[in-house]
Formats: C-alpha cells, structure tokens, sequence
C-alpha cells in the first residue's frame, strides 16, 4: 500500500502556497492552494520533487497572470 507524504510546501504571495506529495508507487505530485482554500493539481506525476514542484509555481505564476 502506497502512502502520500508532503514533501514540501512553498508560499507565494497573497495567500498562494504549492505542495509537493509524494506517493511511493507513483512519485511526486503538485498542489496549488489557492487563497479561498481551494486545492487544484494539474494530475501529473513527477520523477522528483524538483519537477512537482516547477510545475506548482508554473500553475500559481499563470493563475496570478490572469488575475
């Protein structure tokens, strides 16, 4: 059985934060919390948390373009 563990957790400003997970069958993943507490991710896993965690800050830099 696969256990999900935070690896890492960033802040970024106005209330972004991007964490990394780790699932040992599947490997890292990227969670954006946005500042009204919701979680998105873009579904993809990643070889190291270098890579989850660059695609975190893509996904929070383009949401902040947006805006």
């Amino acid at each position: 059985m696969a256990t999900d563990t935070l690896a890492e957790l960033l802040g970024f400003p106005d209330g972004w934060l991007v964490g990394v997970s780790l699932d040992l069958e599947w490997g890292y993943q990227c969670w954006v919390i946005t500042p009204e507490r919701q979680v998105h991710t873009d579904g993809e896993f990643y070889e190291n948390s270098r890579l989850a965690l660059e695609a975190g800050r893509f996904l929070v830099e383009h949401s902040l373009e947006v805006e």
